[in-house]
């Protein structure tokens, strides 16, 4: 046998009854981890095969890294939490102001239609064009000209022939066109939020016409009525 086969056993007995052995059985190394191992791998390295000037810059490097990724993950923890405490007080200012999201569904169920809220910035000729889950257009409704401000409309439910339509899940676009001509954008669902819950779906918030809207839904918050 010869002198580095035996000093290569010689430091692998010394490194297993070391107090100097890092223990990791979760397998996670942390930064103090890594220094550990890099430690004892300068302690216990073979003397006649030590590690190179390059080897350990490139250690040395990976450390350093490792240091930064950390801290960094831990100013990030940081401010996410301190966000966490202030999403409540955030809600709920909230309460008292009008919403609008960008949703364009409705349910019918029976004689129960889900009223389409909106808000026009402008005053406008609106139509409304029902469509249903097979993309079959099925009403066509003219509301004429409407001032600026906060409206909501109830389908009746009807077909443009006239007939009920079937309960489910139809998809309502809107169109507003200034006395110009000038097509304007509407905010749709808008209502004034009378309360914030805090549930397993994040942060809703309940609007005066039972609506249920998930914050990160909203699109658009204003003051005042229509």
């Amino acid at each position: 046998m010869d002198v580095a086969t035996i000093a290569n056993s010689a430091n692998a007995l010394n490194s297993l009854k070391s107090k100097d052995v890092v223990e990791n059985p979760k397998g996670v190394i942390d930064k103090d981890g890594f220094l550990k191992l890099l430690i004892a791998q300068l302690k216990y390295q073979d003397p006649l095969n030590p590690l190179n000037n390059d080897e350990f810059i490139q250690e040395n490097t990976g450390f350093s890294q490792l240091e930064q990724l950390q801290n960094l993950n831990s100013a990030i923890k940081n401010v996410s939490s301190k966000f966490n405490k202030n999403d409540k007080s955030y809600a709920a200012s909230y309460l008292g102001k009008y919403i609008a999201t960008d949703s364009n569904n409705i349910k019918v169920s029976g004689s129960k239609i889900d009223p389409v809220q909106f808000h026009l910035a402008k005053s406008a000729d609106v139509k409304v064009s029902v469509v249903d889950k097979k993309g079959n257009n099925v009403a066509n409704i003219d509301l004429g000209e409407l001032k600026a401000g906060n409206h909501k409309f109830v389908w009746s439910g009807k077909d443009n022939k006239g007939n009920y339509v079937p309960s489910g899940t139809y998809s309502v676009s809107l169109s507003a066109v200034t006395p110009d001509g000038t097509t304007i954008p509407i905010e749709k669902n808008a209502g004034k939020v009378v309360a914030v819950q805090f549930d397993s779906a994040g942060i809703v918030l309940v609007t005066d016409q039972n609506q249920r809207i998930n914050l990160d839904n909203v699109k658009s918050v204003f003051e005042g009525g229509g």
